[in-house]
């Protein structure tokens, strides 16, 4: 295990991520139709960070820390708004005043969320576990990763959006969800 990383870098290099695709689509007008594959991208990357945390990292929250039950039981409900707001989004239009709203309250949401995994619960992670535990969790939170692309191939035109490259049916979100709960649980 020398040289990998733990889960909590993994997770922080998730945020990290997240963000610069936030920055993106910040730095375009909510009419260009390249904002709604960067929200989708944005999408799968935090439906990924989120499986990753309610599987391998809540699990031992809840078993190693005084109050990680109400902690982890916090993350999921954090984690359905944010759900929520994906899945809303997935239904507007670029350009509206719909789409800039839900972009907007994401954003600000997930933003949230970021400064308080990492000013709260990671250091509590860090000094609850041993290095050996957060590199073991690390590793399957790379492996999650692995499983689904972030993104579609180039811009290409006849390509159908990442929304539907994943497979037809619910939507983006769920449709990531579902590729991922068969999977981490081999893990």
């Amino acid at each position: 295990m020398a040289g990998e990383t733990d889960a909590i870098r993994e997770l922080t290099d998730d945020h990290r991520h997240v963000e610069d695709i936030f920055r993106q689509i910040e730095a375009l007008p909510s009419a260009d139709r390249i904002c709604k594959i960067y929200t989708d991208r944005a999408t799968i990357e935090l439906v990924r960070h989120f499986v990753s945390e309610e599987e391998f990292v809540y699990p031992v929250l809840s078993d190693r820390i005084a109050d990680g039950a109400d902690l982890a039981k916090k993350g999921m409900e954090d984690h359905g708004r944010v759900e929520q707001l994906m899945r809303d989004l997935e239904d507007a239009e670029a350009g509206t005043s719909t789409f800039g709203r839900l972009v907007d309250q994401l954003l600000r949401e997930v933003r949230l969320q970021t400064r308080e995994e990492e000013d709260l619960l990671f250091p509590r992670l860090q000094a609850a576990l041993p290095p050996t535990t957060l590199t073991d969790l690390g590793s399957r939170i790379r492996r999650v990763k692995s499983i689904v692309p972030t993104r579609p191939y180039p811009a290409v035109p006849g390509v159908p959006p990442t929304s539907k490259l994943l497979f037809p049916g619910p939507g983006l979100v769920d449709r990531v969800r579902a590729v991922l709960s068969g999977w981490s649980h081999a893990f």
